[in-house]
């Protein structure tokens, strides 16, 4: 038989011992109640009655109580209500955010929009419930469980050798969700006192299951490479390797960024085209005079354009669409195609971005995506096909030139790195650079060096 309630004071269990709610006292339309050793606050919002849980003290509990009751009497909305919604409306509310409000990169807005999809997908499957505030822990570990069986071509191609995603993709993937979580919970689309769920899970934990992947060609692969390159191929990768250029930098070059007097070029966002230099870290990097003649090869009397320029450009098959004299007249015309293209009915960046993506091809730009075909063309012909990526050649950059003492500061310049510790997640030492070291250390000091000699006397 249960015991009448207590008297004031009660710790809130029962004659038998189980817990019960016990009254503590009644602010306006507001009664708080206190469960074992929680609050809860207690009223009817708009004719539906509202249990909420209070992280905190008795204190906690009558300050809520307070503010509740107020938002109450004036109609307002409750500051311990939120706005239900699905999870395929907070992803999509996300994405919408990142492009059209923070007005982010189309890449990086794409690298988000693939990564919730693996959610949005794993929600359709296994949730009989869709809205976002039913997402807990628990579920977000499933999710980890089910990415980790899950199989994919790589790059995104439609067909190809399949495997299982990587553990840096796995974690790329929970943290775009962790912040596409504390976006909806910022707007109340959460309840108040739940805890982002992704950010409960311990993403930078999870144990990598799969063996390291190749990042840098060795010296004798990379004599092979820039061997079996045409003279198109090698002028293409001799830049990114010696500048450990990204891919997209390359192909957004303009024969205005160089300037030859002064024997330096500008890594630069082109707004005008739709892209920005990631990080927004722009910089100027030298010419050398081992590249320069290079440069005066691209350049090739031109006043504006390119400065690398298709295959079928380069070769003189084809002819840019256009001439032009100077930098402001090439940007003039871009924004002139943007313009039409909103008159026409784009809706937003992205696209614009297509509507002028078909004139900047009649202008010789080269397509990302064929700079990582001819790498993967050549990766094959010398016998290293795991290698698909022209990317690794930043790799090889940053790894080289450290090899080479050169300091690392400099080489986050260079790079266009945010932290330094993005720098050295790209340096991959070989064993010959570490043997290097430890023969150096056991020369110049002379402690060591002394028992060096004094080993097997």
């Amino acid at each position: 038989m249960v015991a009448a309630r207590s008297k004031k004071g009660h710790t809130g269990h029962t004659s038998a011992g189980n817990v019960r709610d016990v009254r503590i006292q009644r602010i306006g339309r507001v009664t708080v109640y206190k469960r074992g050793k929680t609050y809860y606050l207690y009223y009817r919002d708009r004719g539906k009655s509202v249990r909420s849980k209070i992280e905190g003290n008795l204190a906690t509990a009558r300050a809520m109580a307070s503010k509740v009751t107020a938002a109450v009497e004036e109609g307002s909305p409750s500051p311990l209500g939120f706005t239900r919604m699905t999870i395929d409306e907070l992803l999509d509310g996300f994405i919408d955010y990142c492009e059209s409000v923070r007005g982010l990169a189309l890449r990086t807005v794409d690298r988000y929009r693939a990564a919730l999809s693996h959610f949005r997908r794993f929600a359709g499957e296994h949730l009989s419930s869709s809205t976002a505030d039913e997402v807990t822990q628990a579920v977000v570990e499933e999710f980890v469980k089910w990415m980790r069986r899950q199989r994919r071509t790589r790059n995104g191609a439609e067909t190809g050798h399949q495997a299982r995603y990587s553990t840096s993709g796995i974690r790329f993937t929970l943290s775009t969700c962790r912040t596409a979580f504390n976006w909806a919970k910022k707007r109340r689309y959460l309840p108040p006192y739940a805890e982002n769920p992704f950010s409960a899970f311990d993403i930078d934990k999870i144990r990598k299951r799969e063996q390291p992947e190749v990042q840098v060609l060795t010296p004798e692969q990379q004599l092979a490479f820039f061997e079996a390159c045409d003279s198109w191929q090698r002028r293409i990768f001799l830049m990114l390797a010696a500048y450990g250029l990204r891919v997209g930098e390359l192909t957004h070059l303009l024969v205005s960024d160089v300037h030859m007097k002064e024997a330096t070029f500008e890594i630069r966002s082109k707004p005008e085209m739709y892209w920005t230099v990631k990080t927004q870290r722009e910089r100027s990097l030298p010419v050398p005079p081992e590249l320069r003649e290079l440069f005066e090869h691209c350049i090739n009397g031109r006043k504006e354009g390119f400065l690398f320029l298709n295959r079928e450009f380069a070769e003189g098959s084809k002819e840019p669409c256009e001439s032009f004299t100077s930098r402001q007249a090439f940007m003039l015309h871009l924004r002139e195609i943007a313009e039409e293209a909103s008159e026409e009915g784009a809706q937003n960046e992205r696209e614009i971005e297509r509507a002028i993506r078909p004139f900047l091809r009649a202008m010789g730009q080269i397509p990302e995506k064929r700079v990582r075909q001819e790498f993967m063309k050549i990766t094959r012909r010398i016998g290293c096909p795991e290698l698909t990526r022209a990317h690794s050649l930043r790799h090889l950059f940053s790894t080289r030139v450290q090899e080479q003492g050169v300091n690392p500061l400099l080489v986050q310049g260079i790079l266009g790195h945010s932290t330094l510790d993005m720098t050295w997640r790209y340096t991959h030492f070989g064993m010959e650079a570490k043997r290097q070291a430890v023969s150096q250390m056991l020369q110049t000091d002379p402690v060591l060096r002394e028992s060096v000699d004094k080993v097997g006397s």
